[in-house]
């Protein structure tokens, strides 16, 4: 396989060819942008004879619009994909490992099987992404019934750090696309399809389980499922589903692996699990009475130790590949040429050039101009002070600003605040994905909550640590009136971030509304601690709920503290007034 040397690809530098297939080619590239931003990424393109080929294209534009759909820990992400030199591409995150293949051949050469318990977990984390996949529903809540096709060793990829990835929708089909697999036309790979897919039968998601059941019986047993002389004679087999009994393969496993292996392998459809989070459970339920306690961390210690030489050279490599980009288009080198024209030589500049180059800065700043703007207004929109809110009056209730972190949260001096230390021990960023859904979602919460809703779950479930997701969940749940669900989310915000007071806030506006003022007070006392810039509405909400439980004398010294904070309370003025006359 020859290496290409750096070229530029539309906005993506293409660094060399990773693997070329029937019908697309797949580069490792990277994405650059200011202040030396850099991301490696992998980008897969049609082979150039066949940018021609209508139903090879409509082929790769299925897959594109399809992967893009999902997303989800344990399937490859998909970032951009569109046109670009007169033919498509698609660009997807750069996953360093190695598929099942690969690791199936290497532990047979180092005499290292994978043990039950990692192979368990793998199988899980497969069964998890398919879960996801088949039970994807578009925008309008229409169910799409995606068949991934082809789950295959080659198809599931494990990284380096532990993380299990299913690759290459390229022959899954959803229901609504107008492209449809012609009778009798086998696609996949003849060793691991169902036996409904290999008769040329029609297939639903039960035959993903089928190939997910043969990758179990391989990683357990250590032997291929269906072998046979040729081609013709191993697709016979799997058709009638013709292979040696996982018990008579590897005798002394666990009865509870035979019995999963054997349900998902069964040739009647009907007989097998119905779905993947089926399946999943039984994975579960297995390793738990297995006393089994497989993780991330545990196969990435076990593909670092199989791939200990490939890992070492795959490091050399990648600090030998090219910092700064080469080979830029005409276009692009003749303004950046001219640009540096204008700071270095300004005076040697043909006038028409330079005043060329003058408006187009002008333009941009322009543009720069507004968008800080912009930002400026929404920011401070944002960080406004808190509506008042009191548990009596469930319709003046507005959300604590749900977009941000609440930016109150007081830290004590030298401290930082537990998300930060969390982030920092974390590294990156939370899932970017996830963050663009909650933004998403916020501007619709007010009109369209039940959509709000929807992006949000994908969003958390992305990103099961965010902050933001969290507190937005619950903000809707909160207008749908579901008041049990908002408070597991606003509890959950507390649990990753004990200062965030905003959450503690409106725990404590919804145990109100459910008479529980015990809980209410706990909630507003911590608010209180905290001492946000909303301190004097915390105040007044404690006293209120305070004289409900007859704590008349706690409810007017925190009705003081509230006007001491904020003279111009009306609220708390009132109450207190109302309390003293009663006193």
């Amino acid at each position: 396989m020859a290496d290409l040397g750096p070229t530029r690809f539309g906005k993506y530098l293409l660094l060399e060819k990773l693997a070329v297939g029937g019908m697309a080619q797949l580069y490792r590239a990277k994405i650059t942008g200011i202040q030396g931003f850099e991301k490696l990424i992998a980008v897969k393109t049609i082979l150039p004879h066949l940018a021609n080929e209508k139903e090879l294209l409509t082929s790769f534009i299925d897959e594109a619009k399809l992967a893009a759909l999902l997303h989800h820990q344990n399937i490859v992400q998909i970032y951009d994909f569109g046109p670009m030199e007169d033919s498509y591409f698609i660009a997807m995150e750069y996953l360093f490992g190695k598929d099942l293949r690969h690791i199936f051949s290497k532990s047979q050469e180092k005499r290292k099987p994978i043990s039950n318990e990692l192979a368990l977990y793998v199988i899980s984390r497969i069964c998890s992404g398919l879960d996801y996949a088949h039970n994807l529903k578009d925008y309008q809540g229409k169910s799409l019934n995606i068949i991934h096709r082809d789950i295959s060793p080659q198809n599931i990829f494990v990284t380096y750090e532990g993380d299990v990835k299913i690759v290459d929708f390229g022959i899954a089909k959803a229901a609504s696309q107008s492209t449809i697999t012609q009778l009798g036309m086998i696609k996949g790979k003849i060793s691991y399809m169902s036996p409904e897919q290999a008769s040329g039968q029609p297939i639903d998601h039960r035959s993903d389980l089928f190939s997910t059941g043969i990758l179990l019986y391989e990683m357990v047993t250590h032997k291929r499922m269906f072998t046979g002389a040729d081609t013709m004679q191993i697709l016979a087999k799997v058709s009638k589903a013709e292979f040696e009994p996982p018990e008579v393969a590897r005798s002394g496993l666990p009865p509870m692996i035979y019995q999963v292996i054997n349900r998902s392998l069964t040739k009647d459809r009907d007989q097998r699990y119905q779905s993947c989070g089926e399946m999943l459970a039984d994975i579960e339920e297995c390793m738990v009475a297995l006393s089994l306690r497989p993780s991330a961390r545990g196969l990435s210690q076990y593909m670092k130790d199989l791939f200990e030489e490939e890992i070492a050279a795959e490091s050399r490599t990648m600090q030998d590949l090219p910092i700064n980009d080469v080979t830029y288009p005409p276009a692009v080198e003749k303004e950046e040429r001219l640009d540096r024209e204008v700071q270095e030589k300004p005076d040697t500049l043909p006038k028409a050039k330079e005043q060329e180059v003058k408006k187009k800065r002008g333009v941009l700043y322009g543009v720069a101009a507004i968008v800080l703007i912009t930002l400026i207004v929404v920011f401070a929109f944002w960080y406004k002070e808190r509506p008042v809110t009191t548990p009596t009056k469930e319709a003046a209730v507005k959300s604590v600003q749900p977009a941000v972190p609440d930016p109150s949260v007081k830290t004590a001096p030298g401290k930082e605040s537990p998300t930060v230390a969390k982030a920092k021990e974390k590294g990156p960023a939370p899932d970017a994905e996830a963050k663009a859904l909650s933004d998403q979602a916020a501007g619709m919460m007010e009109k369209n909550p039940g959509e709000a809703k929807s992006l949000l779950l994908k969003a958390i479930q992305l990103d099961p640590a965010s902050l933001q997701g969290h507190f937005q969940l619950g903000s809707v749940y909160m207008k749908l009136k579901d008041y049990p669900r908002a408070i597991e989310m606003f509890q959950k915000v507390g649990e990753l971030d004990p200062k965030y007071a905003a959450a503690f806030f409106n725990l404590g506006y919804l145990y109100a509304i459910k008479k529980e003022y015990p809980k209410s007070e706990e909630m507003y006392d911590r608010v209180v601690i905290l001492a946000p810039s909303y301190l004097d509405e915390a105040l007044f909400n404690l006293g209120m709920v305070q004289e409900k439980q007859g704590k008349r004398k706690q409810s007017i010294e925190n009705l003081e503290r509230a006007l001491s904070v904020n003279p111009n309370n009306e609220m708390a003025k009132k109450l207190l007034e109302k309390l003293k006359r009663k006193s």
